[in-house]
């Protein structure tokens, strides 16, 4: 039986601006992604003449059957390939939740990109595409990965070079922060309509000068450990943010955590590790 093994990698925001409201009611985006080398391990198992959708999260804390995105991307891949056979997913989690790291998303492009490399007659791109922004707005980019440059509501992407290898520490503090508290808690001033600066600015520009993030603000109003934590980064005098709508922040340097903070990753950029099949 066809068994796929993949890693789901962490993405930062390395710039993140809010462009106005959609007719759809979504917040129009202009943000650049970069996939780490930290991730989540995915294993996946095409079972031929079975049905259904077989999930083992090892995290308690992690739902094992349809509220999981992952169970989610598996059951809309099958509904587009009926008889395709049984999916049997293990999931072992290192990306904390309530990050802005984009564990879930990632994790459910990981199901869609192994579930591809399984099938014999794998879903067109388009198609497979359609699928990835049904399960999430940043769900698209992890199908690409690397560094890119999105529009719309992160879906609209333009691959950007690859950032050379590039110091950088990723810190969770001891909070999380739910992704729809954060845009509710936008002021309208912080919502209000903007023109993007389009790929080609930041194909031009160092590192530094993309760093933004308009969702800080808010941020910091509602969670006082990642105030706490961007005010220590700011005494470190190293270019830093936060990552998506938090709790994590980022800094383009290699430091010792302060006292706050319960996880933290270092990284010198590389590449991500590929699908891996067995037959």
């Amino acid at each position: 039986m066809p068994i796929a093994t993949l890693a789901a990698p962490a993405k930062i925001n390395l710039h993140l601006e809010i462009l106005g409201r959609r007719d759809d009611g979504f917040h129009a985006l202009e943000t650049v992604f970069q996939t780490l080398e930290l991730a989540d391990q995915i294993g996946l198992e095409l079972i031929p003449g079975a049905s259904g959708i077989r999930l083992d999260c090892r995290d308690p804390s992690i739902p094992n059957g349809p509220d999981n995105l992952v169970w989610k991307a598996a059951a809309g891949y099958l509904a587009r390939r009926p008889g395709l056979g049984q999916v049997a997913i293990t999931l072992d989690k290192l990306l904390p939740h309530g990050a802005g790291l984009g564990g879930g998303s990632s994790d459910a492009a990981a199901v869609l990109r192994g579930l591809t490399a399984l099938d014999p007659e794998p879903l067109p791109g388009a198609e497979l595409a359609t699928l990835a922004l049904e399960l999430g707005s940043d769900v698209p980019f992890f199908l690409l990965g690397g560094t890119a440059h999105a529009t719309g509501r992160g879906e609209e992407l333009t691959a950007l070079t690859n950032l050379p290898r590039q110091p950088l520490t990723v810190f969770m503090p001891g909070a999380i922060l739910p992704t729809p508290a954060v845009f509710r808690a936008l002021t309208p001033a912080e919502r209000a309509p903007r023109q993007a600066r389009g790929a080609a600015w930041f194909a031009q520009q160092p590192i530094e000068n993309w760093l933004h993030n308009r969702l800080e603000a808010p941020a910091r109003r509602l969670c006082p450990e990642v105030d706490r934590l961007l005010e220590w980064l700011e005494k470190q005098s190293v270019p830093h943010l936060m990552t998506g709508s938090g709790a994590a922040c980022i800094a383009l340097a290699h430091l010792d955590p302060p006292p706050q903070v319960r996880a933290w990753w270092t990284w010198t950029g590389g590449p991500v590790s590929p699908v891996t099949i067995r037959r």
